[in-house]
């Protein structure tokens, strides 16, 4: 069974990018994404597209932010429950922020080479939704 996957990010590279290293790990994903953080939250409060098994949200985007956007999704009561991760190329960890610290369920920096992104995309799906791999 196809896992839903909403990706919000407004680099349409990066977002070709994860679609392909999805592709690769034969990952049985349906890719909803939207560029724009409020598009994406509107849809999900009108529950105008499936509900997500996962969220993958930017945190440096244009109208609003990926923590903005963090705390209008957890407003959601059908939406609370979603894993979302907070996707960046900000280092996290350098920072000293944990994923709880701000209601997510991780961090993933947006990584320079695709092995390493796909490497991370299985690990997040193993980890946040052990039947993902299937």
């Amino acid at each position: 069974m196809s896992k839903h996957i909403l990706l919000i990010d407004d680099d349409q590279e990066d977002a070709e990018l994860f679609s392909d290293a999805l592709s690769e790990l034969e990952i049985d994903a349906v890719v909803a994404h939207f560029y724009d953080g409020n598009k994406g939250v509107e849809k999900l409060k009108e529950k105008a597209i499936p509900m997500p098994d996962i969220i993958f949200l930017d945190i440096n985007m244009p109208h609003i932010n990926g923590w903005d956007c963090l705390r209008e999704l957890k407003s959601v009561a059908h939406v609370q429950k979603i894993p979302i991760v907070m996707y960046s190329t900000s280092s996290f960890d350098k920072q000293g922020v944990q994923p709880e610290d701000v209601g997510a369920n991780a961090f993933l920096t947006k990584p320079g080479h695709f092995g390493e992104l796909k490497a991370k995309i299985s690990l997040l799906f193993s980890t946040l939704l052990p039947a993902g791999n299937e």
